[in-house]
């Protein structure tokens, strides 16, 4: 979901299971249901893949969450307090200060999930998570070096209308941080083809 794995690594579940220490068969469990939910491919006797999105796949997603993450943050507006504030605030300041992309893609994915949270919708959490299994390894190829202040401004934009208990400017600024997001990482994703 943070983009700590690229599109079509290979996961095993002997491997994740040793990783995890846990048993095997929970983590076939689990990367079958992830393969029902079409985030993974699987190749006999090969383990499974994360998906590749193609354009319009990525496309179709990224308009969804818009949608869907934008509902959550205008929800979130009337629900938050100055303790998410304050969390939200501390996360993005932090992002700041990140330069290896594992850290600012976990800062990133807290900072969101943080807003979502607060929204109080928990069957809107679940599915935006569905998107987020979707469309997290598109972010491992994020050129956060690019962005990482820019980001930073879209962030603060959203922490001020949840502060203003804003709904319409929050679902806005959400809306406008995953556009402006998405259309870095499909940049340095698909070249020519987007």
């Amino acid at each position: 979901m943070s983009g700590l794995i690229a599109p079509g690594a290979v996961l095993t579940s002997r491997s994740l299971a040793t990783q995890l220490s846990v048993s095997p068969q929970p983590v076939r469990d689990a990367l079958k249901r992830l393969e029902a939910d079409g985030i993974l491919d699987s190749r006999p006797q090969s383990g499974f893949f994360l998906r590749t999105l193609t354009v319009p796949e990525y496309r179709e997603i990224t308009e969804i969450r818009q949608r869907l993450e934008g509902l959550a943050a205008r929800h979130a507006a009337a629900h938050i307090d100055s303790g998410g504030i304050a969390m939200l605030e501390a996360t993005n300041r932090t992002m700041a200060s990140m330069a290896r992309p594992h850290d600012y893609l976990a800062q990133n994915f807290r900072f969101h999930f943080g807003v979502y949270s607060e929204s109080r919708m928990p069957s809107l959490l679940g599915l935006i998570e569905n998107l987020w299994m979707r469309i997290g390894p598109m972010l491992h190829h994020h050129p956060h070096e690019f962005n990482l202040v820019e980001t930073v401004r879209k962030h603060e934009a959203i922490i001020d209308a949840l502060r203003r208990h804003d709904g319409d400017a929050a679902e806005a600024a959400v809306a406008h941080d995953l556009g402006t997001a998405a259309d870095f990482t499909a940049r340095a994703t698909f070249a020519k083809s987007f």
